[in-house]
């Protein structure tokens, strides 16, 4: 019997790749140490895992049940689950996780959703249970309860906010209440669409610091995390990753928002792991540092490093407050190169505020970054998509983009409805494809030729930068919905995947 079932849905995608769940998995270990049973849930949120759900409250008959949300299309199985539990349980159902922090209100607005909880997770549902199980939901008791919303009488109520936890130390992923070996991956890890490439390699995920001190607008961090930054000791990560490496792990993903943050603390962790290691990184930090720490970086086991360089104009570099220059980006590749690290770079257009000129010097710089170095992979620019609670969805609702205002839209037209506002050049909603069918090497399709021949349009495209009249780009999406319904999925994801 379980005191808590902690629940994280995943979209039912046949290629998806699930990064852990790290949140669920610190806040079973958090209600284990309190003296709480917890059972932990991580499936694909298709009906019939709901359906064992459904199940699983039948049997385990919890005091509260807790769903991880996150602002996307996640956000409908893990609607239904909750639904379904409703129909048939009376059983307190909390979301947590960075959809309902940063939509407190919105959340609650849904009759299956008794309780949020904002921000970090594990003091505060140690607490709530320890509450429910001794009260029940007492809406008296649960205005006392730090870093909540919940309903009372109809009316929503959000409690004041709980401190940061001060020492990370105190808490460990729950590994033990899921099958770690499903999270180590060959070959890729789970966000690697922008070309990180780590083959025969068996690659495990960790975080080891929370927050951000930097005011990027586009960036969860400044609503959630306050510009915070916390760690764990270096003693503490060595020893998690020892036991990775016991397990077979031979390549570390930290999954840091910044894991350079407390270089000192960086390089002491680096320096005791003894396998090889990818990062995120800000490319102001490599150009400051300089050569001597980009060396001690290779001789450490860095095999490469996640930059979001997000503009190759100035302007926009500002606009969105990220606070570096688009110099040290190209230092940054010039001291990585020299040392054979491999850089993976992000960059987004569609920003509010951003010009046609500045798009084309994104591109402009996208294309100079890869002549410049072997060792310097870019995806697709992304389309910049307003996040809620940050400084930049608000400049884009300024400039006349309209926020969703329900789960179902955050969920499903969201993301769709940003290729359309108002701010936005429309040639943008091309430029991913273009780039990504110009760069492609086709073997063993069917019609070989109609492939070459789209690809050669869109390097034509890319590199006259002419996006208008894109009748190619509906062809193309034609014959990948045809593909797609004779079941021929591979060769469909071999041309545009």
């Amino acid at each position: 019997m379980a005191d808590v079932l902690l629940i994280k849905l995943e979209p039912d995608y046949e290629t998806h790749r699930f990064a852990p769940p790290f949140g669920i998995l610190y806040t079973a270990d958090a209600l284990e140490k309190a003296g709480f049973k917890v059972k932990l849930i991580h499936k694909p949120g298709t009906r019939a895992n709901i359906h064992k759900i459904v199940e699983s409250v039948s049997e385990e008959k919890p005091l509260l049940i807790g769903f991880s949300s996150f602002t996307s299309s996640c956000l409908i199985p893990t609607k239904n689950a909750s639904i379904e539990i409703r129909k048939k349980f009376k059983t307190p159902i909390v979301w947590g996780g960075l959809h309902s922090t940063m939509l407190p209100e919105e959340t609650l607005n849904n009759d299956f959703i008794d309780l949020v909880v904002l921000g970090e997770g594990e003091e505060t549902i140690t607490e709530l249970t320890a509450l429910v199980s001794e009260k029940g939901l007492d809406n008296k008791s649960l205005a006392g309860v730090r870093g909540i919303g919940f309903k009372d009488t109809g009316k929503i109520v959000i409690n004041e906010p709980r401190p940061f936890i001060k020492n990370l130390d105190d808490y460990s992923p729950a590994w033990h209440l899921l099958d770690i070996n499903e999270y180590i991956y060959s070959g890729r890890y789970f966000y690697t669409e922008i070309g990180s490439k780590l083959a025969n390699e068996r690659i495990a995920a960790i975080i080891t610091s929370r927050g951000c001190p930097w005011r990027c607008g586009y960036c969860y961090n400044q609503a959630v995390n306050k510009r915070s930054f916390r760690a764990e000791s270096s003693q503490k990560v060595i020893g998690e990753i020892q036991d990775l490496k016991e397990r077979g792990v031979t390549t570390i993903i930290f999954e840091d928002d910044n894991f350079f943050v407390d270089k000192g603390r960086a390089l002491e962790i680096i320096r005791g792991i003894d396998v090889s290691w990818s990062s995120t990184i800000r490319a102001d930090y490599i150009a400051k540092w300089g050569a001597d720490f980009v060396k001690e970086l290779s001789e450490n086991g860095c095999l490469e490093l996640r930059v979001g360089a997000e503009s190759g104009s100035q302007r926009v570099l500002d606009i969105i407050k990220k606070d570096i220059t688009v110099e040290q980006i190209r230092r940054a590749v010039e001291l990585c190169s020299d040392y054979k690290i491999k850089m993976l770079f992000n960059f987004m257009v569609g920003v509010p505020g951003e010009l046609w000129s500045d798009v084309r010097q994104t591109l402009d710089f996208m294309d100079e970054l890869e002549r410049k170095s072997d060792y310097v992979s870019i995806g697709s620019p992304a389309i910049y998509i307003p996040w809620p609670g940050t400084f930049l969805s608000e400049l884009a609702a300024e400039k006349g983009f309209n926020l969703p205002t329900s789960m179902e839209d955050w969920a499903t037209t969201w993301a769709q409805r940003v290729k359309m506002a108002p701010y936005m050049d429309r040639r943008i909603k091309f430029i991913g494809f273009y780039k990504s069918l110009a760069r492609k090497e086709f073997k063993e399709l069917p019609f070989p030729f109609l492939a070459k021949l789209l690809r050669g349009i869109a390097a034509f495209r890319w590199k006259r930068r002419y996006f208008r009249w894109p009748i190619d780009y509906y062809i193309s999406a034609f014959f990948l919905r045809l593909l797609r319904r004779m079941g021929l999925k591979k060769v469909a994801g071999a041309i545009y995947e």
